[in-house]
């Protein structure tokens, strides 16, 4: 076990009158003299302290830790319509949200087939992948499914399902909008942009709440199936239609 250096106990002396007429003085702080001067009576120039204003020792400290982006990007933001591409793959940190649903029928109206992996490939352009979240309804039955799932969560996605809820007029219905929500905030603290797929305006007002974070908040949809309001409180917009190209099998 390493000992830590025990402190000394030095004895003390008895202090000099004339270092108690030093002490005692109401110029002690503002003059000084030394024992030497003190006992030989020689002439001395007495030594005048400065005072320095408290702002003028703590601005430096704070314009030097602002330099080195030590805090948080709160109050950077800027609205921007291009996604940034990094000059290094650890510059910037990017987690990815999927609304599977809403990114299948818009990929079904635009009759395009999806590479998962390219599509990973296009959305990071660079940058350091933190987290990629699949969201999707699920039904259990439907083995076809199943195994895409697996090969999903095999390959870069976490994937997160909900079984499909039956309404009484035969329709079918699975909400994610709050396990994207709650998984957004999350994130917000680990990353620098959060990636968003999906047209829903019911997921607006997460992002608002992420961007106010600091963080960069790119929407990734079509835009016939984008909701305004998800739009204005995006940084970056990207229609789906544009990156057809870099995703497509």
């Amino acid at each position: 076990m390493q000992l830590l250096p025990q402190p000394r106990h030095n004895k003390h002396r008895p202090k000099l009158i004339s270092e108690q007429a030093l002490e005692e003085s109401p110029n002690r702080g503002i003059e000084e003299k030394t024992n030497a001067d003190i006992i030989n009576s020689e002439p001395f120039i007495a030594k005048r302290r400065t005072a320095v204003p408290m702002e003028h020792q703590i601005t430096p400290k704070l314009l030097e830790l602002a330099s080195q982006d030590s805090f948080p990007a709160v109050g950077r933001r800027e609205k921007r319509h291009t996604r940034k591409v990094a000059t290094s793959e650890t510059e910037e940190r990017v987690a990815i949200f999927i609304d599977g649903a809403n990114l299948f029928y818009a990929a079904m109206h635009l009759n395009l087939e999806i590479d998962y992996t390219k599509l990973l490939r296009s959305l990071t352009k660079g940058r350091q992948l933190l987290r990629a979240y699949f969201y999707t309804p699920v039904d259990n039955t439907n083995e076809k499914q199943q195994g895409f799932l697996l090969w999903m969560r095999r390959n870069g996605y976490r994937v997160f399902t909900k079984d499909l809820v039956y309404l009484p007029d035969g329709s079918k219905k699975a909400n994610m909008d709050v396990e994207i929500t709650v998984d957004m905030l999350t994130l917000a603290r680990y990353c620098d942009t959060l990636i968003l797929l999906s047209g829903d305006g019911d997921l607006a007002y997460a992002v608002n709440a992420v961007a106010y974070q600091g963080v960069q908040v790119e929407v990734v949809s079509l835009s016939s199936m984008t909701s305004e309001s998800l739009i204005d409180v995006a940084d970056c917009y990207t229609d789906l239609d544009e990156i057809r190209e870099e995703i497509q099998k």
